[in-house]
């Protein structure tokens, strides 16, 4: 197990940025293509090293397999130096992209002829337009990316890094996504911010931000809390600015650029030329940004809050619709219903509570303007670094480049130490915990209860003990939390609009579609290649590793329909994979987002159980 095994693991030098980052997005766009078109397709192929002389499109000194995609529709074929097949498209690079268009010869290919090929391959295969609007996002989404590659250059610290507090640790975790989703074409767009902008609220840069408030009569709030109190109380509580409102008006916060958004819409500045609503501006404390973006930490980690921001964000405009902060709500409620039995049978999981939130109804305003004020209030991580517990997002040691692998084999190797293990039975070892404190207690949730959170890496975080091994699997972020038919009658028995009820609410497909997407495809695929880390071998006994966990819970927990799901992935079954290319190139809403079926090896590999 070593590191780095290829050139596409080093981190670039500063001057190199603008270059890795291109390089960067054209192996997104062929992880998108590949797994949503070309291997739906058969268009996809990884061609063994050749013997004696190399593959054509290669480097000289290149002797390792190639990924090649034909893309008949434009005439074309791309390909690209891998370190081994992948039946779910987490390659390895380790050349640049080329292409041949025609009897062309083979040519370097940059991201803007990957780009145009593929948007172009999409627009015939749909009978549509090119989308030069996704052309631009993927521009600025590599702008993003090179600027903060070019002004972060120092070397990632690994968890637990003696000179890091725990809290330190965790918000440099939330603070070093540096390469985004590996599955989106565009994963750092973000064009409504200036470079400047960006500097100032992007989590990438360590942006630290005080809130902007707005004072707003009382009868246009609309809050609740779990606590069954007023929801703007806790709120309130955040500001640490001793504020006080006016009588028959509250006081409600935003991000600081979305004040700015909401002062040039045409009702907010009539309001607040009138003095119905009045601008405090920019107060308190400072709060710290989170990998979402839109919410923030305080600085005493007892709690988030989640603001909304009328930007795109990957493929969704972030403000807080009314029936999502509900549903966030929503979502506490029932899982405190559960939350003693799942902490006698997982005592490493934790769900964040959603507490409390508040929106503003504004007289005469659209959606638009009324989404824009939610605001959610979050548990933060104070109580779980209380417990000597040191939380990381998961999205910041997977799927995030050599600045991940780096942080992971960091862990493994400590966790080796600890325990006299080989490097390689370390690493088996390590993820079989992750995989039992992740994949049991989230199917339970929904074989036996009906509930479907949203596991993906973002919205995780893994709990490390001393040793750096996993002790513990976090849940946040409940907005889209989803029940099976077996769950619909806790929801129906509450007090909830129509829209958050219809949201809440769906069939046992979508709620597996939502777990087998986010848990398996999204997060555990990427675990598995992160730790293999190019070692093929040590790849397919991860799987095994996996195979196994999913067969001790059908052990313990034999649910007719758990024994349905599970023995399907087991005989061979794929999972659901969310088409994140093609809902950007449709210019899709994500909750029309479709989903592709991706095959795996669970099927085919042997048990692999880790024990020291």
């Amino acid at each position: 197990m070593n590191l780095p095994l290829s050139a596409s693991h080093l981190r670039p030098d500063p001057a190199q940025a603008p270059r890795f980052a291109e390089q960067q997005h054209s192996r997104l766009l062929i992880n998108c293509y590949a797994r949503e078109v070309a291997m739906q397709e058969h268009t996809l192929a990884v061609l063994p090293a050749p013997r004696g002389v190399g593959h054509p499109a290669m480097p000289p000194n290149h002797r390792g397999q190639v990924l090649e995609i034909a893309l008949p529709r434009v005439d074309s074929r791309l390909c690209v130096g891998v370190l081994h097949v992948s039946s779910t498209a987490n390659f390895d690079y380790t050349t640049d992209v080329y292409l041949r268009s025609g009897d062309q010869a083979w040519r370097q290919a940059g991201w803007q002829d990957v780009a145009r090929l593929i948007i172009e391959d999409l627009s015939r295969r749909a009978d549509t337009p090119f989308n030069n609007e996704l052309m631009q996002q993927i521009g600025d989404s590599i702008a993003t990316m090179s600027d903060v590659l070019e002004r972060h250059p120092a070397t990632p610290r690994t968890p637990g890094q003696r000179s890091l507090t725990p809290l330190q640790t965790y918000i440099d975790s939330e603070q070093g996504l540096l390469t985004g989703h590996p599955f989106h074409p565009a994963p750092k767009s973000r064009a409504d911010w200036s470079p400047a902008e960006q500097r100032v609220y992007s989590p990438e840069h360590k942006a630290s931000m005080r809130l902007h408030y707005l004072q707003v009569p009382q009868q246009w709030l609309h809050s609740d809390s779990v606590s069954n109190g007023v929801g703007d109380d806790g709120l309130q509580g955040l500001q640490g600015a001793g504020l006080r409102p006016d009588a028959g008006t509250v006081i409600v916060p935003l991000h600081p650029w979305q004040a700015g958004w909401m002062r040039r819409q045409p009702r907010i500045a009539a309001a607040l030329r009138s003095g119905a609503m009045r601008d405090l501006g920019v107060l308190g404390r400072p709060f710290h940004s989170t990998a979402s973006v839109r919410t923030l930490l305080a600085e005493d980690a007892a709690s988030f809050i989640k603001l909304s921001l009328n930007m795109r964000i990957t493929n969704c405009i972030r403000n807080n619709a009314r029936h999502e902060l509900q549903s966030a709500l929503t979502g506490t409620r029932l899982y405190r219903r559960l939350r003693d039995d799942m902490r006698t049978r997982f005592p490493g999981f934790h769900v964040l509570e959603e507490r409390a939130y508040v929106t503003v109804n504004m007289p005469g305003a659209d959606a638009e303007i009324d989404d824009g004020f939610g605001v959610l209030l979050r548990e933060g991580v104070a109580g779980i670094l209380s417990q000597q517990v040191q939380p990381v997002v998961c999205a910041a040691l997977f799927g995030n480049g050599a600045h991940g692998r780096q942080r992971v084999f960091a862990l493994i190797e400590r966790y080796a130490l600890h325990n006299g293990l080989g490097l390689e039975q370390a690493a088996r070892a390590w993820f079989a915990r992750y995989a039992l404190a992740a994949v049991h207690p989230t199917l339970y949730l929904l074989f036996e209860h009906g509930v479907a959170f949203e596991p993906h890496m973002q919205n995780t975080l893994v709990g490390l003990d001393a040793q750096g091994a996993p002790t513990s699997f976090i849940v946040r972020d409940l907005e889209l939390t989803r029940l099976a038919p077996r769950a619909h009658h806790l929801a129906q028995a509450m007090t909830l609009e129509p829209a958050t009820l219809a949201a809440l609410c769906c069939s046992d497909e979508r709620a597996w579609v939502r777990i087998g997407y986010c848990l398996f495809v999204n997060n555990l695929c990427e675990v598995i290649t992160t730790i293999a880390n190019g070692n093929h071998s040590l790849y397919l006994g991860l799987w095994g590793v996996l195979r196994d966990t999913l067969q001790d819970y059908l052990a313990q927990f034999p649910h007719p329909s758990a024994s349905r799901r599970i023995q399907g992935l087991l005989a061979g079954e794929p999972l659901p994979a969310k088409g994140n290319l093609l809902t950007r190139f449709l210019r899709q809403a994500d909750r029309q987002a479709s989903y592709l079926p991706l095959y795996h090896p669970l099927g085919v590999v042997n048990s692999a159980a880790a024990s020291l």
